[in-house]
């Protein structure tokens, strides 16, 4: 039944890039009097990468509950690292002149800084692993 369903997937992507490659030669050749159709082939595409990062990982869940409930606890892990970042450390500066041409406010700067925080203690944690997985592989 694998067989099957990796065969179908591998034609149906297959012409989805080929469809894509026409459209983009086509595009090449007409120029901008083709931009409409080219944007409703991306809306489509994009439309398409949702519903399926959507709906595999809910079919992946209920085919497979206890690797689904790692997945879960890794999102709330996400989560309170971010609710770390973002009450512990970041804060909601709105000086200076990008602040205002991008019309940032202090809540928007705030999340801005919480993911930034929370991308660096993420980045520091897997150079923390590395170091420690080294040091330990020299010790065994």
């Amino acid at each position: 039944m694998k067989d099957k369903t990796a065969t179908i997937l591998r034609i149906f992507l297959a012409a989805l890039l080929v469809i894509s490659a026409a459209l983009f030669v086509y595009f090449y050749i007409q120029g901008e009097e083709f931009t409409n159709t080219i944007l409703w082939w991306a809306y489509i595409l994009l439309i398409f990468t949702i519903v399926i990062t959507l709906v595999f990982p809910i079919i992946n869940f209920i085919s497979n509950p206890k690797k689904g409930l790692t997945a879960i606890i890794a999102l709330v892990g996400f989560a309170v690292l971010f609710a770390i970042a973002y009450y512990g450390i970041a804060e909601g500066n709105t000086d200076g002149k990008v602040y205002e041409q991008f019309d940032i406010t202090p809540a928007i700067s705030k999340v801005i800084g919480g993911i930034l925080w929370m991308t660096y203690i993420l980045g520091g944690l897997a150079i923390l692993s590395i170091v420690y997985a080294g040091i330990s592989s020299l010790l065994k």
